[in-house]
């Protein structure tokens, strides 16, 4: 018995709109959670200014540990690039807040600046 090319048309366009819904979903998660992580980023930011040296160094500890590349985005994809690119610039800029808050230049590496404020 032959299935007629309609039935057979229909059954494969209904895989690929599964498969594209799949992806979909999948697409929702991953941006859903890079927003997540860069408004954490900014929140650690905005604390970071407000605080003294060692509080800074916290934050900016935390940044530099929350989800690092590859725990929650696949590593390299677009979406990882730019919670990366944010997070660098978090850092910067707690980095550079702690200059100037301490008079100090330990270097653009945030763990000079966590060992120095939190021994860690």
């Amino acid at each position: 018995m032959r299935i007629p090319a309609s039935k057979r048309i229909t059954v494969v366009l209904t895989f690929v709109c599964c498969g594209l819904f799949w992806n979909y979903g999948w697409i929702v998660i991953r941006v859903t959670c890079a927003s997540e992580q860069t408004k954490i980023f900014e929140e650690m930011e905005t604390r970071a200014l407000k605080s003294d040296a060692k509080e800074a160094a916290e934050y900016l500890e935390y940044v530099t540990h929350y989800y690092v590349s590859g725990t929650r985005q696949e590593k390299g994809s677009r979406i990882d690039v730019m919670v990366e690119r944010d997070r660098r610039r978090v850092i910067k800029e707690i980095i550079a807040y702690l200059r100037v808050k301490t008079g100090q230049d330990l270097g653009d590496d945030p763990q000079a600046w966590i060992r120095s404020f939190l021994g860690r």
